[in-house]
């Protein structure tokens, strides 16, 4: 199991030169809390969106290229290893909601012609609830964080206004990673930032890559 805080992946412009954006971790019982990797945005790259994220590459402990990530058209992805070679394509398809619902849609292709493995964001039950119960609360509290912090910010508290104005309510975000015969789960994101993987099953480098990638999706 792994560990990915997406909260530097937003601002990783800020992040100083020659600190990691960020840390991957372990989360299995003996080594919990241990880095494994880093990963690694270039500050000044520009904001390409949830279909062209910017290139980024994933370090070992020692400072190793594990793999490199790089937009390469409409939601795709190349992922190299350390030595350029392709290992695998990572592509994301977009939800929407008119002239039906779609999920969003990730598909991950070895490229060792393995059987791609696919993953949609949040179950169908779980974005009918946020649809029904989830999105109107999360208008109300909305406004009335809003206002709150803009009540704040007219008095002069900075700080406070911003505690208000930050407040969120995320969307289903829950993904299983599996062959198209469904046998068995190789990546489960269960929600929060941990990722358990079946490292037997597929090559821990593109398990990261994809990782980083859906948890950008979510800010």
């Amino acid at each position: 199991m792994i560990e990915i805080q997406n909260y530097r992946l937003s601002r990783y412009d800020r992040v100083p030169a020659g600190e990691p954006t960020v840390t991957i971790r372990s989360v299995d019982p003996a080594t919990k809390g241990n880095a494994i990797a880093y990963v690694h945005v270039p500050p000044d790259a520009p904001k390409g969106g949830r279909t062209a994220r910017p290139p980024f590459h994933i370090s070992g402990l020692q400072g190793e290229v594990l793999c490199s990530v790089r937009a390469v058209g409409e939601g795709a992805y190349d992922v190299h290893g350390g030595d350029g070679t392709v290992i695998g394509r990572i592509t994301r398809r977009g939800g929407r909601v008119l002239p039906w619902p779609r999920r969003v849609q990730w598909t991950l292709q070895p490229a060792t012609r393995a059987e791609p493995l696919t993953a949609k964001r949040g179950s169908a039950g779980g974005w009918v609830a946020w649809s029904l119960l989830g999105f109107p609360l999360y208008l109300v509290f909305w406004v009335v964080s809003a206002a709150q912090g803009l009540l704040l910010l007219l008095v002069g508290d900075k700080e406070e206004a911003k505690k208000e104005s930050a407040w969120e309510l995320e969307p289903p975000s829950r993904a299983v990673w599996h062959p198209s015969g469904g046998s068995g789960a190789v990546v489960d994101y269960r929600g929060g930032s941990v990722f358990h993987i079946e490292s037997q099953r597929l090559d821990l480098r593109l398990a990261y890559a994809q990782a980083v990638l859906h948890m950008w999706d979510g800010i």
